[in-house]
């Protein structure tokens, strides 16, 4: 089903900017909000809910507490308002190094995110290799992961997926050769902003086939008006490739332009007009 959706991408300005990782010991948060936040994440899910949103992404960034009574708190909330928490997108993790030992540590942090995913009741993860220099060899070393790490994930019950993020993942090429040397079917987030520059819709023509989810990021002028072009090429190249998922509506580029031109909600209501003018009837309306 084609759907409007948002995450904490989308409100991480109201939120307070946050930015939580995990510690060494993979059993707290550690980090802080940069800024006053306007909106508790626990009060995400029914404001979403009231604005016709029922399907969204959390980022690990974006998640202050992994304390079991938060998680359980959390997830009731997005049960209570009927919001589908997608996927957890865990942002950390190496995986893409040639050695054995450094492979295992971000294989195990991204193990420890998944457990944390399924307390919170996402229905799937996301994960990349990470940010180091793609090669024959780390390519191959990445898709040794990802093939234990999809195994894992299904055992677990969730829906692993990747997305062309972070340096390793950037280009279509290196991203479609870790998934093929996974040997796994594994999701795939076409991200438009992540796709930006020369190569922009020759990345998004190559892995839009195999889309299950799209981060829509809109090109803005110096006004913060989009460039409605530009963003329906985008949603146009989903569209005409069948996609069937969750359109998650992130915010705009240049970022600070959109966001001090328009209040959160209604730079969301832009965009979604925009996939609606693309996906007509196709677009669901709410749950």
């Amino acid at each position: 089903m084609v759907r409007a959706a948002v995450s904490t991408v989308t409100l991480a300005k109201a939120l307070g900017s946050p930015r939580y990782e995990l510690d060494a010991d993979g059993t707290q948060q550690i980090g802080s909000m940069s800024e006053p936040a306007t909106i508790d994440l626990l009060d995400v899910p029914a404001a979403a809910a009231a604005r016709g949103f029922h399907s969204f992404d959390l980022s690990v960034y974006h998640l202050p507490s992994i304390d079991s009574g938060y998680l359980a708190e959390l997830r009731s909330a997005f049960a209570e308002a009927k919001v589908e928490l997608f996927q957890l997108l865990i942002d950390t993790g190496e995986v893409a190094s040639t050695d054995p030992d450094e492979r295992g540590a971000g294989i195990a942090h991204i193990k420890r995110w998944m457990e944390i995913a399924v307390e919170l009741g996402a229905r799937g993860v996301r994960y990349v290799p990470g940010d180091s220099e793609p090669s024959p060899e780390t390519i191959r070393a990445s898709g040794e992961a990802f093939r234990e790490l999809f195994d894992v994930a299904v055992d677990l019950g969730l829906k692993p997926a990747t997305e062309n993020y972070r340096h390793f993942n950037l280009k279509s090429g290196d991203l479609l050769g870790v998934i093929e040397h996974s040997e796994r079917e594994y999701g795939v987030i076409a991200d438009f902003g992540n796709a930006r520059g020369a190569d922009k819709y020759e990345t998004l023509e190559a892995i839009m086939p195999r889309a299950t989810s799209i981060h829509a990021w809109a090109e803005v002028d110096e006004n913060g008006d989009l460039i409605s072009e530009d963003f329906q090429r985008c949603l146009s190249m989903a569209r005409d490739n069948g996609f069937d998922g969750p359109i998650m509506l992130q915010s705009g580029y240049p970022v600070d332009v959109f966001q001090r031109t328009r209040e959160v909600w209604a730079r969301v209501d832009e965009m979604r007009d925009e996939v609606r003018a693309v996906f007509g009837d196709a677009l669901s309306n709410g749950a």
